[in-house]
């Protein structure tokens, strides 16, 4: 399978940042940070914004270096075959796409320049149910003094880490953006870790009180809100990672059965073995050809839904069948937390429960293809 680059600056930073995950994110090193009492899920966070990563998510006139969607995936991708649970698509992508189209709301925030530096994490609080592009659950209402925001934001993914909330919000009917600090009155934060090793946090608002210039106004384009500007750019980065996972876990499986004997010969000289070989081969490619699709469509003028839709479904649905077998290929210990290949497994589930499921975005394809 052919990366994603395109560009040789995105071929180097390819190159490097796998360089890094192999030496800093190697997979005994990951179980030893994951593993203690108190998890190490920032372990990588100084040594990406050192080598640049999290300048990749954004554009050179908010101090990034290229801020579009390909080397955001291909980033993504190196992050998906290394299994990473650092947050870069939560913070740096989904949250800084809000940040980087923000009007107004940013004055009493540390800034973009301090979440490239590592210094900051803020993440995307939003819960709208089953839907992510829905009305979001949690309700605010303006008053003399600012605005309360009320209510619980369920599985917020990496808000174990996360210095500030962006939470989303229904104010007059209407989805609006509010910043919420995490030592906020009224916030409580309930951390928890998830199937994959990464972490989250339910949060509950009582009666939060915010003032002014909480609220945060993204600009709106071509009818896009910041909002939706940042779901899409989340969906597409779990579409990336789930590629990079693929492409991992076929390069596993086939070594697995070219090395494995049985009955005095390698498994792979079983001929209905290479049949399921060749499936999950071609189901990677799809996952790959619909993740390239939407990565042009999100960049060019005009809706990009469809495209971002179809990508989710099909890497789902590929991640499902590729992870089933490669489990199934390698017996019983496929399922075993010594084997990497059980990782993998759970990541590719966690990630068909993120932003929406398969059949939520098939409903979505329909409604705009």
């Amino acid at each position: 399978m052919h990366d994603l680059s395109h560009t040789d600056e995105q071929r180097l930073l390819a190159e490097s940042l796998g360089r890094y995950l192999a030496q800093a994110n190697e997979f005994e090193t990951r179980r030893q940070h994951l593993a203690a009492p108190e998890p190490e899920r920032l372990a990588l966070w100084p040594g990406l914004a050192e080598l640049g990563v999290i300048g990749a998510a954004f554009d050179e006139a908010h101090g990034g270096f290229a801020g579009d969607a390909r080397t955001v995936a291909v980033v993504l991708y190196e992050m998906g075959a290394s299994l990473v649970v650092e947050p870069y698509l939560s913070s740096a992508v989904m949250a800084g796409r809000i940040l980087q189209t923000c009007d107004a709301g940013l004055a009493a925030l540390p800034g973009v320049e301090a979440l490239i530096a590592g210094e900051w994490i803020p993440v995307l609080a939003h819960d709208a149910g089953s839907d992510p592009f829905a009305t979001p659950l949690t309700r605010a209402q303006a008053g003399d003094a600012g605005y309360t925001l009320s209510g619980h934001v369920r599985c917020v993914v990496n808000g174990d880490v996360a210095d500030h909330f962006l939470v989303s919000a229904c104010l007059d009917g209407q989805p609006e953006l509010f910043a919420v600090p995490r030592d906020c009155t009224g916030l409580a934060v309930n951390r928890y870790r998830l199937v994959d090793g990464a972490g989250a946090a339910d949060l509950e608002l009582t009666a939060v009180k915010l003032a002014e210039d909480a609220r945060l106004l993204p600009a709106v384009a071509g009818g896009t809100t910041g909002l939706d500007q940042a779901l899409s750019w989340g969906v597409l980065g779990l579409a990336a990672e789930t590629v990079g996972i693929l492409t991992a876990l076929n390069k596993a499986t086939f070594g697995y059965l070219a090395m494995r004997k049985q009955f005095g010969v390698p498994l792979a000289s079983f001929q209905a073995l290479q049949h399921r070989a060749a499936d999950m081969y071609i189901a990677a490619e799809e996952a790959h050809a619909a993740l390239d699709r939407a990565i042009v469509a999100i960049q060019a003028p005009g809706p990009s839904s469809a495209s971002i839709a179809a990508a989710k479904v099909v890497a789902d649905s590929a991640g499902q069948r590729i992870g089933h077998e490669a489990i199934q290929m390698h017996g019983g210990m496929g399922v075993s937390d010594e084997l990497i290949v059980s990782h993998y497994a759970r990541r590719l589930s966690a990630i068909r429960k993120q932003l929406g499921s398969a059949d939520t975005h098939r409903l979505r394809y329909g409604s705009h293809g």
